[in-house]
């Protein structure tokens, strides 16, 4: 019994998070000429579209290749812009060998950062053997 009210009680729960039909979400895409890196996931080149994975929350957001079905889900916390008017925009942190996607920028001032995964935090610290360059690359309003 206390089995069966559980898997109740997740299923209520993941429901209610789940994306329905009637409730639109804004899904942006961009066109990323590298290969790069979301969470703990290598993506090739290619054009991409991001949208929240649920309707409640922008804590997780959905990467989707335009031309396959794979997905990729990652976790972000909210970003502070300082100024209400930056564009859609994807940010990269580029290192010498390797991108990592580092923030969302969805448009009206709204932002997400990635958490950053312990292999991008490795390079950071090795400063002397990896340059970064940051990358910004436009998104736009999906069809």
């Amino acid at each position: 019994m206390k089995k069966q009210m559980l898997a109740a009680a997740f299923t209520l729960v993941f429901t209610s998070l789940a994306p329905t039909q009637s409730q639109a979400q804004q899904v942006m895409q961009a066109q990323i000429p590298f290969t790069f890196q979301a969470g703990r996931t290598m993506l090739p080149a290619g054009e991409y579209r991001v949208q929240p994975a649920f309707t409640a929350t922008e804590t997780v957001q959905q990467l989707r290749d335009a031309d396959s079905s794979s997905a990729v889900f990652v976790g972000t916390y909210s970003v502070d812009p300082g100024n209400k008017h930056v564009e859609p925009r994807l940010i990269f942190n580029c290192y010498t060998n390797v991108c990592f996607l580092s923030e969302i920028w969805t448009g009206n001032g709204q932002g997400r950062k990635l958490v950053q995964s312990r292999r991008e935090k490795e390079l950071s610290r090795m400063k002397a053997e990896n340059e970064l360059a940051v990358v910004s690359l436009p998104l736009t309003v999906a069809p």
